[in-house]
């Protein structure tokens, strides 16, 4: 079995196989174009990694480190990259209005399928008073294709408007998780999208306080305005921080995470272009760490994850670890440019803005991205 050091030495190359830069632009009730957007692919590396490097330290404690690990069994049969039965009523490429013709690609129970590309869903949940069961500020659909040997990470923006299955009106995709839970949040992803969700996790914000602070920090650059927010807001006692780069806790990161209301970058582009701080000053202290600091971060936050990955097939998965955490990367958005209009909507009797999808021209373009289709 691989050791702890060879899965956490390869799991962080991937972080730099493009480096790409955006400017974040404010959503209106007037269209506008999204400029083109880095996704928060840190965050699904991370957790993959996480769960790479328990699967793998099994010559270490990695029994004990597996079983800290929330397990959610929610009756999924078909294991993962088992051969599945595509539907028979069907011409096995169409559904929807969309024809699809794509190797390996067919409908199963209505939705697309390859047996050779895993999509997990990766949901960042944050709770914002006690008892709160919590948004997915962050959603990610990671697909693990063997096919054509990539890694693809597809970010969802919280805000797009959409039906939620179970629900009489839409609502916006980050609500689905607070009604229904993972499974909520992947009916309503298969519903609107068409992809077959594979599996899913979930994990807390929690966890990024507790790997920040065991970390011994990260290095943020901060605007004033930034810096007295979270002096005043983030719940740390110290109120040490000022326009410069400074070492921010666990806690001031998490709030640096969530600014959105300051004069300068107060939207909610620029929310997650902090999230990208973090995660990236995060990637580069991960990298110089040693095996006794990664072992304390893994023993603290895996039982602040949540999946309803079996532990044989995290084992399968790990197996070839150093293979799959070396593919080539690719990213996408949904919606992504021209894809989506910004509207005000009443939602449970306040106006809000959300983001309209153009739902066909998504659908489109993310099955030809994980499938590497041709969709008409």
């Amino acid at each position: 079995m691989v050791s702890v050091c060879c899965f956490a030495g390869c799991s962080w190359q991937i972080y730099y196989v493009r480096k790409d830069t955006v400017k974040e632009k404010k959503y209106s009730a007037t269209k506008r174009k999204l400029p083109p957007k880095i996704v928060v692919r840190n965050v699904a590396i991370l957790v993959f990694s996480l769960i790479f490097i328990a699967a793998g330290g099994l010559c270490v404690y990695g029994e004990v480190l597996m079983s800290r690990m929330n397990y959610v069994d929610d009756g999924q049969s078909t294991g993962l990259f088992e051969s599945t039965k595509e539907d028979e009523t069907s011409s096995g490429t169409e559904s929807s209005g969309l024809t699809v013709q794509g190797e390996g690609v067919k409908l199963v129970n209505g939705l697309y399928h390859d047996d050779m590309i895993i999509n997990v869903l990766v949901m960042g949940v944050d709770d914002y008073q006690p008892n709160d069961v919590g948004r997915t500020d962050s959603m990610m659909l990671v697909s693990l294709d063997t096919r054509h040997k990539k890694l693809k990470v597809t970010s969802l923006m919280r805000d797009m408007y959409v039906a939620i299955p179970g629900n009489s009106e839409p609502n916006r995709i980050n609500t689905a998780y607070s009604t229904g839970g993972p499974e909520g949040l992947v009916a309503t992803v298969e519903a609107n999208f068409k992809i077959d969700v594979d599996r899913w996790v979930v994990v807390t914000f929690d966890a990024f306080e507790k790997i920040i602070d065991a970390m011994g920090g990260v290095d943020i650059t901060l605007s004033q305005e930034e810096a007295d927010q979270i002096n005043h807001e983030s719940g740390d006692p110290r109120h040490n921080l000022s326009e410069g780069t400074f070492t921010l806790s666990g806690k001031q990161a998490r709030y640096y995470s969530r600014i959105r209301k300051i004069s300068t970058g107060g939207d909610d582009f620029m929310r997650t272009q902090r999230q990208r701080n973090v995660m990236n000053s995060i990637v580069t202290k991960f990298k110089s760490s040693d095996i006794g600091t990664i072992n304390n971060i893994l023993y603290n936050t895996l039982p602040l994850i949540t999946t309803n990955m079996q532990k044989n097939e995290i084992l399968g998965l790990a197996a070839n670890a150093l293979e799959y955490l070396n593919y080539e990367f690719e990213q996408e958005r949904i919606p992504g440019d021209n894809e989506y209009s910004g509207e005000w909507v009443v939602i449970a009797g306040w106006d809000q803005n959300v983001l309209v999808p153009d739902l066909d021209a998504a659908q489109k373009r993310l099955v030809s991205f994980i499938f590497e289709a041709e969709v008409s």
